[in-house]
């Protein structure tokens, strides 16, 4: 019988849910049928993933008690049929159609007296093709989001059959079995001792707190500064709107290699460059940058301590800036000074630190205070890398992925991206009552890279 013990770090996403705030996270995967695939081939499909007899903890499992160390415990009436459905898109099954499921499935709150996951099977899409939405909550994935977790369902050949569905995968690794303590004790340890945390933070402040104080905007996590209030900083309901965009990765390399920037540095000016469009259109754009935090795992830089404990660097996406070249270039070193932030650090300091930072956000989401906490930024950008080869399902081809992510209570917008199989794919998750025209933040997208094309042809032209 499966019994496991959540991290504390793991049940700071259930304590910080709320009827407006869900705290599951969500991934839409688009699918190419096989060649020559019969008629009932997603019927067949589904009914071999809903025969399958594999079920894994923590898929059959429900929360039981309460505080910051619940527990995992079997349910004895897990109902597939409710997790697992089976649904078809109206006519004509085109994007906005999609759009519009996707984003009523992930307006609602999992049920917590139920095993925290759904997974659902879309077929009407046009041009033959299907999907899968899956929603699980993110105490439970030990990721930014749940790409990593789609991915280890599928297949680099396409002749691959009768493969199992996701809920026959193991999937809690930051839980631990009755008798197995050492995330916790690993958990424990790095906050065991005020003292030499503070110390151990203290030895690298100095060059953090004059780099901060010399910074003209956007500051660090140690002073963050410069982070104006902005329409994505007002309270939110529950209802969201999703919309996605998709790249040509050679297109993003390309202009990346044409202005000496990253792929990431690209990005974080792509998604800039449409809120600046964006919020013109409203006559709502401060006069001062925007800023994204980019989530990153703590596993990046420290393996003691396991679970999905979220950090991030602030970044200042120039959006005051009219110029694409100069905006592009304000960027860049906006990312490069965060960078050396983070590295200056040692080893044994990151987690304390990141720990440290984050309690504003925490109590960001506090009811009582939540509207009194300054904004430490206005949205979440994340990038998270995929297989360079295609991936396939029983035969079926990936062909776009998309993550859909939690929104906490005054942050209205997360743009998410994946690079998978030559394809840079992106979906913005934003608050429906605070921005109803989602879409066309992502039309934007694509018409800034297609400016800043037009500017390095411009500037390559006049040399």
């Amino acid at each position: 019988m499966s019994d496991f013990r959540m991290n504390p770090l793991d049940t700071v996403w259930l304590m910080m849910e709320s009827a407006d705030t869900p705290m599951h996270v969500g991934v839409l995967a688009i699918f190419d049928k096989p060649r020559n695939a019969p008629a009932d081939f997603l019927s067949k499909l589904a009914d071999g993933m809903r025969a399958s007899k594999q079920l894994v903890a923590p898929w059959d499992c429900q929360l039981s008690g309460r505080g910051i160390s619940p527990r995992l415990v079997e349910d004895q009436d897990f109902d597939l049929d409710y997790h697992f459905r089976h649904t078809a898109l109206p006519q004509p099954g085109g994007e906005r159609e999609l759009g519009m499921v996707v984003s009523r499935l992930h307006s609602h709150a999992l049920d917590r007296t139920r095993p925290l996951w759904e997974f659902h099977l879309i077929e009407g899409l046009a041009r033959g093709r299907f999907a899968f939405y899956v929603k699980i909550h993110h105490a439970l994935v030990d990721n930014v989001n749940g790409i990593p977790l789609v991915f280890s369902m599928l297949s680099d050949s396409a002749r691959r059959r009768n493969m199992p569905p996701l809920w026959a995968r193991p999937l809690y690794s930051s839980a631990t079995e009755e008798g197995q303590d050492g995330a916790d004790e690993s958990l424990l340890s790095a906050l065991a001792s005020p003292l030499d945390t503070v110390a151990s933070v203290s030895r690298s402040a100095s060059g953090l707190l004059r780099n901060a104080f010399n910074r003209k905007e956007g500051g660090s996590f140690l002073i963050p500064r410069g982070t104006p209030r902005s329409t994505l900083n007002r309270h939110i309901g529950s209802q969201r709107r999703f919309a996605t965009w998709q790249f040509e990765q050679s297109r993003i390399q390309q202009l990346a290699d044409a202005t000496d920037s990253t792929m990431n540095e690209i990005l974080a000016y792509l998604c800039g460059s449409s809120l600046r469009r964006f919020f013109k259109e409203y006559n709502a754009l401060p006069e001062e940058s925007l800023i994204g935090a980019l989530p990153i795992s703590l596993n990046e830089r420290s393996e003691r301590l396991p679970g999905n404990a979220i950090a991030g660097l602030r970044v200042a996406l120039g959006t005051h800036i009219g110029d694409p070249l100069a905006r592009l270039e304000a960027i860049k070193h906006s990312m490069q000074d965060v960078r050396k932030d983070r590295e200056s650090l040692p080893d044994e300091a990151v987690t304390p630190y990141v720990l440290m930072r984050a309690a504003p956000i925490y109590a960001s989401q506090m009811p009582a205070v939540g509207r009194f906490v300054p904004p430490l930024f206005n949205l979440s950008i994340s990038n998270t890398p995929g297989p360079e080869k295609p991936a396939y399902f029983n035969g079926a081809r990936l062909e776009a992925i998309y993550p859909l992510s939690p929104l906490m209570q005054f942050s209205a917008l997360s743009i998410d991206c994946v690079n998978c199989a030559g394809t840079f794919n992106i979906g913005f998750t934003g608050a429906r009552d605070t921005l109803p025209h989602l879409q066309r933040m992502a039309v934007y997208l694509g018409k800034a890279a297609d400016e800043l094309e037009e500017r390095v042809l411009a500037e390559e032209g006049a040399r």
